[in-house]
């Protein structure tokens, strides 16, 4: 039996995990010399309130040992292992997983670079656990994830350049002269994995929009999943999802993104998942 992991800046809650019978790994999550792990001992309420006080968050990767305490015993039992985990480009965890798995001198665990998170991560661990159910090997699986990251896409608008800026995603010159003049950078994950800016416009009403439009361009290829992710702003993402159903006839599917990258962007984050069929 094939047994999936992933962690959790999925955005599934332990709910979900459960129901789709998926082990979760949790990220970890600094406040000064005080350390939680994201989905289990920090909520959401708890890190957005925190975050809009103005306590500032750091991220970390979970120790080789839990890895380690996590795999042992499925592949003692016979089992085998695909665990998926968030981009490389953003994140050292996927290599200290990879070291893990070598230290148990095994050939049954495959560690996929998902080079997404969020939802894209969901999904991708979702459909392999459907696979794993109808008996699919390892190999077709993960040659199936490679094809279903080619076609996922998430651009994501955050309201304010300072987390971006914390987090070394931006200089801080771009940070104050963008503060400045009141620019909306639009982030994506790169094919690489790598989270960047690669467009920013000046007002959130036209960031807004040319979100739709980058949607509207990518359903030409057929869309297979639409989901809208927010932060600690549920209101103006339900309205915003009326946009885009009015823009696209297509209803997304709203769920709040990880704290862990929420550390990076800011609690104000709008961001716009298409997963196409070709």
């Amino acid at each position: 039996m094939i047994q999936i992991f992933t962690d959790t800046t999925s955005s599934m809650t332990l709910e979900d995990y459960q129901k789709y019978d998926i082990h979760p790994i949790p990220i970890i999550i600094n406040q000064g010399e005080i350390s939680k792990r994201e989905l289990f001992d920090l909520k959401y309420a708890e890190f957005f309130k925190n975050q809009r006080a103005g306590l500032r968050y750091t991220t970390s990767q979970p120790s080789p040992f839990s890895y380690l305490e996590a795999f042992k015993p499925v592949i003692e039992a016979g089992d085998e292992i695909i665990c998926l985990i968030f981009s490389s480009g953003i994140s050292g965890t996927y290599n200290t997983v990879c070291t893990t798995a070598q230290m148990l001198e095994t050939d049954k665990i495959s560690v996929y670079d998902s080079r997404l998170s969020g939802f894209c991560l969901a999904y991708m661990a979702i459909k392999a656990r459907e696979l794993a159910g109808q008996g699919a090997a390892r190999s077709e699986i993960i040659k199936y994830l490679d094809d279903l990251h080619s076609r996922c896409r998430i651009f994501f608008l955050v309201e304010s350049l300072r987390y971006l800026h914390a987090g070394g995603r931006l200089s801080g010159i771009e940070a104050l002269i963008g503060s400045m003049i009141q620019i909306k950078p639009l982030i994506w994950f790169e094919p690489d994995g790598k989270m960047t800016a690669f467009e920013k416009v000046r007002t959130n009403k036209a960031a807004k929009v040319r979100l739709i439009e980058l949607a509207k361009e990518r359903s030409s290829l057929g869309l297979e999943a639409l989901i809208l992710h927010y932060g600690d702003n549920i209101g103006e993402a339900t309205e915003y999802a009326k946009e885009i159903e009015a823009a696209l006839g297509i209803k997304p599917f709203i769920t709040p993104i990880s704290p862990v990258l929420a550390v990076h962007t800011g609690p104000d984050i709008l961001g716009l998942l298409t997963i196409t069929k070709s």
